[in-house]
């Protein structure tokens, strides 16, 4: 199973979509994998890039003092916790990969659609 980018996933900012698709690749490339090696390969290049990427989004929501960073912060905080979890699971190998392919899915797309579209509009309000 793999999460087909849409363009309606698009916020509308151009920085954050292109690094959005770049998130879906990596996540596939990790559902995908199917030998221990590649599940650790796929999770540290999964997890490096969630880092980088909010290494952007994150500063972005300080300078323009962004009211619902806290929550938003809280979301980027639990996904960190599960991408450990996850790397946690392979070295065990113990990896659900069901249960890990659901909340991958659903984390992502509901990420992008509530908090990532809420941010936008901010953005373009201000």
């Amino acid at each position: 199973m793999t999460i087909e980018w849409k363009d309606s996933y698009k916020i509308g900012n151009a920085a954050i979509d292109a690094q959005h698709k770049v998130w879906f690749a990596r996540i596939n490339s990790f559902l995908e994998a199917t030998d221990r090696e590649s599940l650790l390969y796929c999770e540290v290049m999964m997890n490096q890039y969630t880092r980088e990427h909010l290494k952007y989004e994150e500063p972005l929501m300080r300078e323009i003092q962004y009211p619902d960073i806290d929550s938003h912060l809280q979301q980027h905080r639990e996904l960190l916790t599960k991408l450990s979890e996850i790397e946690a699971q392979i070295a065990n190998d113990i990896l659900d990969t069901l249960q890990w392919t659901s909340f991958l899915s659903d984390w992502l797309l509901n990420h992008i659609r509530v908090y990532d579209t809420r941010l936008s509009a901010f953005v373009k309000g201000a």
